[in-house]
């Protein structure tokens, strides 16, 4: 049994799908050991960078801190998300169809993207885990409905 084809991939919509608020953001200025500490509590790998419009403007994975902060001896409490924020911002539409957001994922190798609506409001943001999560939970429902 798939999970899924192309077909019902362009069917769904990704707010079906994605993370809802709270969502963690922080400025450019704020520095990487004051971003680690906000992942930390909020229990999250990604933190969104906004302006001063609250846009987003940029993201910050574990992952950046790791390989361009630590393992290059920088000092994480003077380092700012600016020097270290993946730029531009790649982002997708709370309306766009999964299918969309797959191939961009693919596209740019990237496993975390923010949804905006209208004027690039943040919204929320849909990584790998939620699309896995999600086919998951409906072979789960398949395999009960089947059993009926």
């Amino acid at each position: 049994m798939s999970y899924i084809n192309q077909k019902e991939a362009e069917t769904i919509l990704i707010h079906t799908i994605m993370n809802h608020p709270p969502l963690l953001e922080a400025t450019p200025l704020d520095s990487v050991f004051t971003i680690s500490n906000l992942m930390k509590e909020g229990k999250v790998g990604s933190i969104i960078i906004t302006d001063q419009n609250t846009e987003p403007v940029g993201i910050i994975t574990e992952r950046d801190i790791v390989r361009r902060v630590i393992s290059d001896g920088k000092d994480p409490t003077i380092t700012k998300a600016a020097d270290l924020m993946s730029k531009p911002l790649i982002t997708v539409g709370e309306d766009t169809h999964l299918y969309d957001v797959a191939k961009k994922m693919i596209k740019h190798k990237i496993r975390r993207l923010p949804v905006v609506k209208d004027n690039n409001i943040l919204v929320s943001i849909v990584t790998v885990t939620d699309i896995i999560k999600y086919f998951h939970e409906k072979k789960k429902m398949i395999i009960i409905l089947q059993k009926l």
